[in-house]
């Protein structure tokens, strides 16, 4: 199961919230939200660039 996967399953089950926007620390990974608009205030989504919590090294950016 790859990073992106375990996002999407952790926000469908309710144990990663996307709500608020900025950095959190989820299991072993620093997690930077975003919203992502497509025009003037239509929401279209979110990206989640996913950090090392260690080494802040950058792994993926999934985009939901």
């Amino acid at each position: 199961m790859n990073i992106q996967q375990k996002i999407d399953q952790a926000i469908t089950n309710g144990s990663l919230s996307v709500k608020k926007e900025g950095e959190k620390n989820w299991y072993n990974y620093k997690l930077a939200i975003t919203f992502l608009y497509w025009r003037r205030n239509l929401h279209d989504g979110y990206s989640i660039e996913v950090f090392d919590k260690k080494s802040d090294l950058h792994i993926e950016t999934v985009i939901i």
